[in-house]
């Protein structure tokens, strides 16, 4: 007798049984769900009110879907978002909050598509990724051309996900025409421009590139849909339409604000699955919706029940029609993006916003490489900071962050107005500031750890198992020790005691809380020298860069700081990137290091731009380390005006 494998079992026994649970019986009954999705996109639509937009099909679309304006992405940035989109899980938990790395996952978190395999379903993504973490497996097919019509059974039914690339920053800023033969142009001269950018001739010709662009998305949106109008396949498959994320623009992308986490999205439900919509056809939602939230709903639209990993909520579907308490927020997060450190966190209501910065002393807009070369509206911006008297919206974006940030999103949509300090705000302030914290307690969130350490702890098994460890990751201690270091009345004696730590991610937050105090922190030299000692690197590479900025004349810091860097090149390359970062801080402090600069580049060459070994923490240590060479006045020639892909 031929012996049936557990697998075999599952798929024949199993698996049906599970179905005719979740109410599912044949296949029927269960739609077909397409994801049409872009990057670098706010709303900028017709059907959301701008009348600059030309998008004839997806102003058609919003007559026969629901379209949410309360939608949002969990990151400002593409990779951390996406990795929410694909699993349902906050970036924060996962450890895949950073841009960009290959995280190891846990066995206990199962990408959506995959899911939907195992019951079922065909899966098909052309073609981005861009999950921070391998995506083998996941998939039936994930490349350029990936199709439903190539599912070997037509009855079969399947999940596709198409993403449009052109709307992303880099066609933006550097005018690349869209691939798709969109030819129709916006007028610049009439091209509006958002307030926190000077209104010149430049930025409103950028400005009408972009909005060229989306028109580009608009006329591939459409054609998705004739491809299923001509495959007879319209009244069986719910369409989903979404971007990653705000704009590729200065404080959209990479940004805490509604510029960079607001995102247009609408679904259309065809009838012969109107039961399953939360609205009719064609109505508009102010529901707040996330990327978290979006693998639960399409789960309820299969007839297959959430798993206990999922941190979202269904928003459409049965379970989405009894809207949770817990949907009285939305919370999202910045961490490293690009080169660039930072961690930040917010949550806002129906009205307001609050966001905490635990590194307040770091501006929103620094230097990085990859910026360089004075190109686009980042170039527009650099130059507006040149003049006598920039214009002051234009001039926060370099101003430091205060560490609170509160905003009344109905009567200050441009979040201009911090209203954290104003006592008339305090309760509400209170309130969003508690459900941050509970939040990022409820979701162990690993970012409070140094990328580095974060990689260290969770090597053996994942990043997330590492972080849902009490025992492992005492994020109570460190959440507090990141509340202190970055508070503005945080006292020496108060640093001195974080310092005193046995854990290493207490003692990294005390060495922040230093670095933050400047030239304020020359009374505690000794406790910088004594974590400069430390015998973890990622706490020695922070007390490092303090030290050689209150004392520029000594090389020692910065030597320090270059051999980190080649140390852990190969080995550990999240802490040399942490390393190579602080020596673009140090400005031309870095000067006596050129050489050994010079030597771990010429260990990290590879094929990605003629530059890099790859796509990941090389190539953002790269691009630290050739920022160190232009910040000492080393040309560079990638990095110079018109030399970028």
């Amino acid at each position: 007798m031929e012996m049936i494998s557990l697998k075999t079992c599952f798929r024949n026994f199993i698996l049906p049984f599970c179905l005719i649970v979740a109410g599912v019986l044949t296949a029927a009954d269960r739609p077909n769900i397409v994801w049409i999705t872009c990057e670098d996109m706010s709303p900028t639509i017709g059907c959301y009110g701008d009348e600059f937009a030309n998008t004839p099909n997806l102003d058609a679309f919003a007559k026969k879907a629901i379209r949410y304006t309360n939608a949002w992405s969990t990151m400002p940035i593409c990779a951390p978002a996406r990795s929410t989109l694909i699993t349902g899980c906050y970036s924060t938990a996962l450890g895949t909050m950073n841009l960009r790395g290959i995280v190891p996952q846990s066995s206990r978190v199962i990408p959506m598509p995959k899911i939907l395999r195992e019951y079922g379903y065909y899966t098909t993504n052309d073609h981005k990724t861009d999950y921070n973490f391998s995506h083998e497996g996941i998939w039936s097919e994930s490349k350029p051309g990936a199709h439903w019509r190539n599912r070997p059974d037509p009855d079969q039914p399947f999940f596709h996900v198409v993403n449009y690339q052109d709307t992303h920053e880099g066609p933006t800023n550097s005018f690349r025409d869209p691939r798709n033969g969109y030819t129709k142009r916006h007028s610049s001269e009439m091209a509006p421009v958002p307030l926190w950018f000077p209104n010149t001739a430049e930025m409103r010709r950028i400005m009408a590139h972009h909005y060229d662009l989306i028109s580009a998305m608009d006329t591939f949106f459409g054609k998705v849909l004739a491809e299923l109008k001509e495959d007879g396949l319209e009244e069986d498959t719910i369409v989903f339409f979404f971007s990653d994320h705000g704009a590729g623009l200065p404080r959209h992308k990479r940004y805490l604000y509604e510029t960079g986490l607001k995102v247009p999205m609408m679904v259309h439900i065809p009838d012969k699955y109107r039961q399953l919509a939360t609205s009719r056809m064609g109505s508009v939602s102010d529901r707040l919706v996330g990327f978290v939230d979006l693998p639960a709903t399409v789960l309820e639209l299969t007839g297959i029940q959430k798993a206990a990993f999922h941190q979202g909520n269904a928003f459409l579907g049965k379970t989405g029609k009894a809207k949770p308490k817990g949907e009285r927020y939305m919370f999202g997060a910045r961490d490293r993006a690009d080169d660039v450190q930072d961690l930040s966190r917010t949550v806002r209501n129906d009205r307001y916003r609050y966001t905490r910065n635990y590194m307040p002393y770091l501006p929103y807009h620094r230097v990085a490489a990859i910026f360089a070369g004075n190109e686009g509206a980042d170039g527009v911006v650099s130059k507006e900071m040149k003049k006598p008297n920039p214009k002051p919206e234009t001039m926060s974006l370099f101003a430091p962050k205060p560490f609170e940030e509160l905003y009344d999103l109905e009567n200050d949509p441009n979040e201009l107005n911090n209203l954290a300090a104003d006592p008339q705000f305090a309760a509400i302030k209170n309130e969003l500031s508690g459900e941050l914290e509970k939040w990022i307690l409820r979701i162990r969130d690993a970012a409070f750890l140094p990328e580095g350490e974060m990689m260290r702890r969770g090597a053996h098994d994942s990043v997330y198992d590492m972080a849902q460890d009490p025992l492992r990751y005492d994020l109570e201690s460190i959440l507090a020790a990141a509340d202190a270091s970055s508070h503005p009345d945080t006292t020496i004696e108060e640093l001195t005691q974080l310092a005193k730590s046995a854990d290493s991610g207490v003692r990294y937050w005390a060495a922040c809380g230093l670095l933050a105090l400047e030239e304020k922190c020359e009374c505690a030299v000794e406790l910088l020298k004594q974590l400069y000692a430390d015998d973890n690197p990622c706490v020695e590479i922070v007390a490092a860069e303090a030290l050689a900025k209150l004392d520029p004349t000594c090389p020692e810091a910065a030597k320090r700081l270059a051999q980190i860097t080649s140390t852990y090149v190969d080995t550990e390359p999240a802490i040399a990137m942490q390393s190579a970062r602080a020596l673009v801080e140090l400005g031309a402090g870095a000067e006596p290091v050129l050489d050994e600069v010079a030597a771990v580049l010429e260990r990290i060459e590879g094929p990605v731009w003629d530059y890099y070994r790859n796509w990941y923490y090389h190539m953002f240590m790269g691009m630290s380390l050739h920022q160190v060479q232009m910040n000492n006045g080393i040309i560079v020639e990638r990095y110079q005006s018109g030399s970028k892909d």
